[in-house]
C-alpha cells in the first residue's frame, strides 16, 4: 500500500485582462484558457480516480481517458517547442524560451513514470492502487501548474507589441492550424477540450441566460 497523501485539487489560472479580439491581448488569454484545460483534466483524474473500480467498463474507460490527457499535454508541449517558441524567439531573441523548454524537460521523468503506471494498470487492473495513482500526479502537478502560470509571462501584450505585427501572428496561426490538422484526432481532442474547457467564462462564449 502506498503512502496516503491528503486529497487536493489545483486552482485554475486567472484569465488575464484584455480584449480577446486583440491579437496581442489574446495570446495570454488563449494560453491561460488552454492551460486551464490541462489543469482541469488532471483535476478530473484526481477526482474520478476515487469513483472507479477495477473489473468495470468505467475503469478501463477512465484509464484510456487518462492516457489521452497525457497525450494532449505532450501535443501542447510539442506545438510550443516546434512552432510557437521558435516564432517568439525569431523577434524576441535566441534563448528567450530556454527557461520554458527546461520546465518541460523537468516534467519528463515524473510524467513518464505516471504514464508507465497507467499502462500497468490497464494490463494488470487487479494491482490498482488509488493512493499510488494520485501520488504519481501529485509528484508533477505542483511543478506543472507553476510552469503553466509562468509561461503567461512570455506573452505579455505590451512586450509583444514592441516586436511583432498583427500579420506575424496571423501567419503563425496559419502554420499552427496546418500542423494541428496533421495530428488531429476527431474522436479524442475535441471531447477533452469540451469536457474541460471554460465554455461558460471563456471570453468568446456568449452570456448564459438566467432562468428565474
Amino acid at each position: 500500500m502506498s503512502e496516503i497523501q491528503e486529497f487536493k485539487l489545483y486552482h485554475c489560472i486567472p484569465i488575464p485582462d484584455g480584449d480577446w479580439k486583440d491579437v496581442f491581448d489574446s495570446q495570454a488569454i488563449e494560453m491561460a484558457l488552454m492551460h486551464n484545460i490541462i489543469i482541469r483534466s488532471f483535476n478530473s483524474l484526481l477526482y474520478y480516480s476515487g469513483e472507479v473500480q477495477p473489473g468495470t467498463p468505467e475503469f478501463i474507460s477512465f484509464l484510456r481517458y487518462t492516457r489521452e490527457v497525457c497525450a494532449q499535454m505532450h501535443r501542447r508541449h510539442n506545438d510550443e517547442e516546434n512552432l510557437y517558441f521558435p516564432f517568439l524567439e525569431s523577434k524576441l531573441g535566441d534563448g528567450r524560451m530556454a527557461g520554458m523548454v527546461a520546465a518541460h524537460e523537468a516534467l519528463v521523468k515524473p510524467l513518464a513514470a505516471f504514464e508507465d503506471l497507467v499502462q500497468k494498470m490497464i494490463i494488470k487492473p487487479h494491482e490498482w492502487d488509488l493512493d499510488l495513482f494520485r501520488n504519481s500526479i501529485y509528484r508533477f502537478m505542483p511543478i506543472l501548474r507553476e510552469h503553466l502560470k509562468d509561461e503567461l509571462k512570455i506573452v505579455d501584450a505590451t512586450e509583444l507589441r514592441k516586436h511583432f505585427t498583427e500579420q506575424d501572428f496571423k501567419e503563425c496561426e496559419k502554420r499552427f492550424i496546418k500542423d494541428a490538422i496533421k495530428s488531429f484526432v476527431p474522436s479524442r481532442g475535441p471531447q477533452l477540450v469540451f469536457v474541460n474547457g471554460d465554455f461558460v467564462n471563456g471570453a468568446w462564449y456568449g452570456p448564459v441566460a438566467l432562468i428565474e
